[in-house]
């Protein structure tokens, strides 16, 4: 079995610190809350790079906005939380990757977020082991919902073009879903601060609320099953 994992809100409980990053420099900079909370919405699951570019289009034109400034008070805040240990595993983060390395399946991740933070996130939480590949948002072109970085790490598992349609690939954010789907591969979603959408129920073999119910699916051989539960 070949499973990729995303991290942001999938293995590491990183999203709300993302918004709560997002809205504490607005706050501290002047800038329209309800503007930066659609900002922090569009930019779950995307680089650093399409990060800033959705912040400039969106504040580009107020005076106060210093795109620096802004993107470093982000930053900080989310180090604080990394440093002081406050960043949390998602539930069933662990247990669902034990359980599939002992089915020696083949574990792939990638993940928006760049390298650097990735080992300091997941080497703190000893979790780098359980993946026999890590791509991430510096290792590639074009960021999600492009297909490359599943493509990349799909190339470093050593799975096949023909084995795309074998390949689950875990995700909360629109944008890793889609990026998986037009990658051809199996996407499934557990949901995180964006509720699925009919878009996603359209493109995931599975939406379930928990790592615990994926880990379950997956024991029972969701190999051919299809499973979208609209009440998640």
């Amino acid at each position: 079995m070949y499973v990729i994992f995303d991290m942001d809100g999938v293995i590491i409980d990183s999203e709300m610190v993302y918004r709560r990053g997002h809205m504490n420099a607005a706050r501290l900079y002047g800038l329209p809350e309800d503007t930066m909370l659609e900002v922090s919405k569009k930019v779950t699951g995307v680089t650093i790079e399409m990060e800033h570019q959705t912040m400039i289009e969106a504040f580009g034109h107020l005076p106060q906005f210093d795109q620096d400034k802004v993107f470093r008070a982000c930053r900080q805040y989310f180090d604080y939380i990394v440093e002081t240990g406050k960043m949390e595993l998602k539930p069933g983060a662990e247990e669902i990757l034990k359980f599939l390395k002992e089915q020696e399946a083949v574990l792939g991740l990638a993940s928006s977020s760049p390298r650097e933070l990735i080992d300091k996130v997941l080497g703190r939480k000893g979790m780098l082991r359980y993946f026999d590949a890590v791509v991430s948002g510096d290792m590639v072109q074009r960021g999600k919902p492009d297909p490359e970085i599943f493509l990349r790490c799909a190339a470093e598992l050593g799975i096949s073009e023909s084995e795309y349609g074998e390949t689950f690939v875990i995700e909360d954010s629109y944008n890793g879903i889609r990026a998986a789907y037009a990658a051809g591969m199996r996407p499934v979603m557990v949901p995180d601060l964006l509720p699925p959408t009919e878009e996603m129920y359209e493109k995931a073999v599975a939406v379930f609320p928990s790592l615990a119910d994926v880990e379950k699916w997956l024991a029972g051989g969701a190999i051919t099953a299809r499973a979208c539960d609209r009440n998640t």
